[in-house]
């Protein structure tokens, strides 16, 4: 059934470009797209080659691609003014002529829009930040590194005075951190409109891409660092903090791991609603943090240099963005395992997992002698 699922999603993708020109429209790739935006480009960044130390020495085996060196490119990132008629669909992607362009991760929603009447109301305006061509974006992590990261390199490559009175659309996705994270970026409320329900037409486009998946750009980085830091709360949190996942990945036996971990002084830092402040706060002043694979690690972006991070993992799905990111922020980073490590795939990200409360010990010896 697996196989059928992935030939008919196949089928469907390689449709997309004969359907859209049915309807006068060419679906660029991503390279075409580039190419196509180049003559509008006014910042770029080509990233750079980036070597992932091993994981750190735990005393434990880890899988062997967090047991060796690994070379890696980020991101090649970009900006650009585009003073032609653009189209900005409901979810957010853009038609430049009849060119569909491929700005973060694929053009796939136009098909949505082929058959469907505009009645969005329209707006116009002199400058529109164009900011996410997706209908997801929801979570922690992709909202702050896809999202708020562009409008920071997007921001960074205006003028202060046109940026504040910039129109700036997308499907917004109506989370609390989304209106903190935008108001520590200087956007004013009137400034945000969503591309689900407004139509809106400017004299001037600004326009950013999103390239890797696992490997931000470092200038982005950058611009993360110096708006989020800067918005700790004042007041102690504590230096060793164990983070909590209540949802998916959550960790099965935790009640014996939380033992173990308070014999080594951590603070359990509870799964429940925090403002986007209070967890740059406690990433912020912590020097040791543990916890299962999640979205919470989007926070080590405020960590200060040399920051532990030891990340755990269940035995099928491993991803390396924050071994990468702490490589790149300059933090030390652990891995520990399940027994039985197979295939990194997404298809097991939801799974939960159960460490053996003898690995932490083990581990927190090695680490902290």
């Amino acid at each position: 059934m697996k196989k059928i699922k992935a030939f008919l999603r196949d089928t469907a993708k390689q449709s997309i470009p004969l359907l859209a020109s049915l309807f006068g429209a060419k679906i660029l790739s991503k390279p075409a797209t580039l190419k196509k935006l180049a003559a509008y480009q006014i910042f770029s960044d080509p990233g750079e080659e980036l070597t992932l130390p091993p994981s750190g020495d735990t005393g434990l085996p880890v899988d062997d691609s967090y047991a060796k060196s690994q070379s890696v490119a980020t991101s090649a990132v970009a900006v650009y003014r585009v003073s032609d008629n653009l189209t900005i669909y409901p979810y957010g992607g853009v038609k430049l002529g009849r060119d569909v362009l491929d700005l973060d991760f694929g053009s796939a929603l136009f098909v949505k829009t082929l058959l469907k009447s505009d009645k969005r109301p329209v707006v116009k305006c002199d400058t529109c930040i164009v900011l996410w061509s997706h209908e997801w974006g929801d979570g922690y992590f992709d909202y702050t590194y896809f999202i708020y990261a562009k409008l920071l390199r997007i921001k960074s490559a205006m003028p202060d005075a046109e940026f504040k009175k910039a129109k700036i659309i997308y499907p917004l996705v109506h989370t609390a951190f989304e209106q903190e994270l935008l108001s520590y970026a200087g956007v004013a409320a009137d400034q945000v409109l969503d591309s689900k329900t407004h139509n809106v037409q400017a004299t001037h486009y600004y326009l950013g891409n999103n390239d890797s998946w696992y490997y931000p750009n470092k200038s982005d980085l950058n611009l993360l660092r110096e708006t989020l830091v800067p918005k700790a709360s004042v007041g102690k949190t504590g230096e060793r903090i164990y983070v909590q996942r209540k949802s998916r990945r959550k960790l099965i036996n935790e009640n014996e791991v939380i033992k173990v971990l308070k014999e080594f002084d951590f603070d359990i830092i509870e799964d429940t609603p925090k403002t986007v402040a209070e967890q740059i706060t406690l990433y912020k002043n912590a020097k040791i943090i543990i916890g299962p694979h999640g979205a919470s690690y989007t926070n080590i972006i405020n960590c200060a240099p040399g920051t532990i991070l030891i990340e755990l993992f269940p035995s099928g799905y491993y991803p390396d963005y924050f071994r990468s990111l702490s490589s790149a922020l300059g933090l030390q980073y652990y891995a520990i395992f399940e027994d039985n490590t197979g295939e990194t795939h997404y298809r097991n990200l939801a799974d939960d997992l159960t460490i053996d409360p003898e690995k932490i010990r083990t581990a927190l010896q090695n680490i902290l002698s």
